[in-house]
């Protein structure tokens, strides 16, 4: 049995050969200190309902993991919880989560989406723990969910990266007010090179829904995906151009 178990808790993960997909039982309602850590060929996790929290360092070097359901009776996140999970991209975090520990997710360079009850928050996290007062703000702001202190935490951030991905979260929420319209349309040039380089498709299929990237910028943005081989975003941005603003020229199309 590849579970170790006292009582109702996971305490260890045994890995077994040809093991990528796990299911932990229905009856473990606690997980263990480090109780994957280290399981480099696991892929997908299912959690069952009734546990609260991810504990310290739980999925700490799991390299393959790229998918997990998080039960929405976690309220916890621990402290290195997903540290070092290289290949996970997405997170869909549960509305009653209260608190994310410190590196969290420090070292999941490809850890962008976090869905969220409003809506996908993206934000790179290789970068997110550079500025350790905006790394706060940003844990707060993902575990808050009064929408009047989310605007509030945006307006203290200082760091970027953060604060655009904060005002596009709730700009497509629904709750921006003026000041993050203005802001987010501020910032639609670098919001779009930054979705662009992370080959984060979905977020750039969002910006152009808010209608701010617009004849003023949308030159730059085709050059800019031509220079760096972005070529789905450069396919989606021809054909928003071609819908919505046209061509004065039309060898314009064939530059790709």
């Amino acid at each position: 049995m590849p579970f170790q178990i006292q009582q109702v808790t996971l305490i260890r993960y045994l890995e077994e050969p040809g093991m990528t997909e796990i299911t932990v039982p229905e009856e473990i309602k606690a997980l263990g200190n480090e109780c994957f850590l280290n399981c480099q060929q696991i892929v997908s996790v299912i959690l069952p309902d009734g546990l609260t929290e991810i504990p310290y360092r739980g999925f700490k070097n799991c390299t393959s993991l790229n998918r997990i359901r998080i039960p929405e009776t976690i309220v916890r996140i621990g402290e290195g919880a997903f540290s070092g999970c290289e290949n996970l991209k997405e997170l869909v975090l549960p509305e009653n989560l209260e608190s994310i520990g410190t590196y969290a997710f420090y070292g999941s360079e490809r850890l962008m989406r976090f869905r969220l009850a409003g809506g996908v928050f993206k934000v790179r996290m290789n970068d997110i723990y550079q500025n350790q007062y905006d790394t706060s703000l940003l844990k707060k702001f993902l575990c808050e969910k009064n929408t009047e202190q989310q605007r509030k935490i945006f307006s203290q951030t200082e760091d970027a990266k953060y604060k655009s991905a904060m005002a596009y979260y709730l700009l497509h929420s629904g709750q921006a007010d003026d000041d993050i319209r203005k802001y987010a349309k501020r910032n639609i040039t670098k919001t779009a090179k930054f979705y662009m380089d992370n080959q984060e498709t979905e977020g750039l299929q969002e910006l152009l829904s808010t209608g701010f990237i617009t004849k003023s910028n949308i030159a730059k943005l085709l050059e800019y995906a031509i220079v760096n081989g972005c070529h789905e975003s450069y396919l989606l941005l021809l054909e928003y151009k071609d819908k919505y603003i046209g061509y004065q020229n039309p060898i314009d199309k064939l530059k790709l």
